[in-house]
């Protein structure tokens, strides 16, 4: 008996000093893994403070910004086409990535994309009715695609890559965007040029003070990246920037060369479908800021009006499409709401004039039209909802459509909505 005693006071004893020593070695293995846990964690927080801080200096470097545009149009007086009244529409999507370089400038990216011709297509003018109408193949493409930098203290830059000539260059404060302005062609772009489109190029832009801009291009006159400078668009524009009781205002002065093989209309008459000539003009583009709520403007452009188009070949099925301007004007002026307490809105008010050359005249003599210059009129009223959505109510007039004085008088009523991001 006292021997079981003594045996399981042993054994109790040997329990209460064992206990211990095993409860603490099973911390110290918790406390262990707890360590590395929380070293775990710890790199995993500094790996995302890393990736956190790299994406916040990226998206420092990057903006992006676009907008939705919308459009519904519908003709009156048509009688004179087939299908009489038109009632159309049109979308167009736009996307631009802006790249800071830092140092080395920057690299910007645009890319459009729609669908719809709008009613532009039927009406047969000389001037459109819808700048933002991209036609009916609903493709998204990379329009733009240029790196800029600036040395000198900026006052040199130069610009290399894909180039949006018509938003370079004739550009202007109040009568230059198709989104948000005037909806006619020529009311956003001179009417009276031979514009190549988007196309390869580099511009130089020399800034000497803040009074005078010079903006000179070289670009590919038929932007299909081959043989890039054998047909050549050459452009200087001269800029003046007077403030008068500091009112901004722009006076745009430009000379322009397209080096395509161009046929004289002398040539054409006589059958001839491929020549050597180049096409030249003259143009110009103001805004003049009045007060705070009245900018006008003008636009005035004159090319070539021996020149009759770009060769072609009968051969391949091409035809002579005509240059039927030997001038354009237009003139005109945006108000913003402020005086009935709506700042953001705005109208504007323009009238132009497609001025046709004598032998577009002789043309359309021999298919028995009596010609006549082809006029063109437009209000719009633009209402802002907020600072991202605008909805226009847009009326245009078009008197002697395509050059044909006995034409009927087209009016043409259109809403437009600009969603902005």
């Amino acid at each position: 008996m006292k021997r079981s005693l003594l045996l399981f006071g042993l054994i109790v004893g040997l329990v209460f000093w064992v206990s211990p020593w095993v409860y603490a070695q099973s911390v110290e293995e918790e406390l262990k893994d707890l360590n590395k846990r929380i070293e775990e964690l710890e790199n995993k927080v500094e790996s995302t403070d890393k990736d956190t801080k790299a994406v916040s200096e990226a998206s420092e470097h990057l903006s992006i910004g676009g907008g939705i545009t919308s459009v519904v149009q519908a003709t009156a007086g048509n009688d004179d086409h087939p299908e009489g009244e038109i009632q159309d529409g049109s979308y167009s999507v736009d996307i631009e990535l802006g790249i800071d370089l830092e140092k080395w400038g920057t690299a910007f990216i645009h890319m459009e994309g729609g669908d719809g011709d709008s009613v532009a297509d039927e009406l047969e003018a000389l001037t459109g009715v819808n700048a933002d109408a991209l036609g009916g193949d609903n493709r998204f493409d990379i329009i733009e695609a240029w790196w800029e930098f600036s040395r000198m203290d900026e006052k040199l830059t130069l610009t290399f890559g894909k180039i949006d000539p018509a938003g370079t260059w004739d550009t202007n404060a109040v009568a230059d965007d198709e989104c948000c302005q005037f909806m006619a062609d020529m009311f956003t772009d001179q009417a009276c040029m031979e514009w190549p489109d988007y196309t390869p190029g580099i511009r130089c832009l020399i800034t000497p003070n803040d009074s005078v801009d010079i903006n000179v291009g070289l670009l590919s006159a038929d932007n299909n990246w081959e043989d890039l400078f054998e047909d050549v668009f050459g452009i200087t524009e001269i800029n003046i920037k007077p403030k008068f009781d500091d009112r901004e205002g722009n006076y745009r002065f430009y000379v322009w060369l397209n080096a395509l093989d161009h046929v004289e209309w002398d040539d054409h008459w006589e059958g001839v479908s491929r020549g050597d000539k180049e096409n030249w003009g003259i143009g110009l583009s103001i805004d003049q800021q009045v007060n705070d709520d009245v900018t006008l403007f003008c636009r005035f452009g004159i090319q070539d009006g021996d020149i009759a188009g770009a060769s072609y070949d009968p051969g391949e099925g091409e035809e002579l499409e005509p240059l039927a301007m030997e001038s354009s004007w237009s003139i005109g002026g945006q108000i913003t709401g402020s005086p009935w307490d709506r700042p953001n809105d705005v109208i504007g008010i323009a009238l132009g004039q497609a001025i046709l050359s004598g032998d577009y005249e002789d043309l359309l003599d021999t298919v028995g039209i009596d010609s006549d210059n082809e006029s063109h009129f437009e209000v719009y009223y633009s209402y802002y909802l907020n600072d991202y959505i605008a909805v226009s109510a847009d009326i245009q007039v078009i008197d002697c459509i395509g050059g044909n004085e006995d034409a009927d008088t087209v009016s043409i009523f259109g809403i437009r909505t600009q969603i902005s991001f």
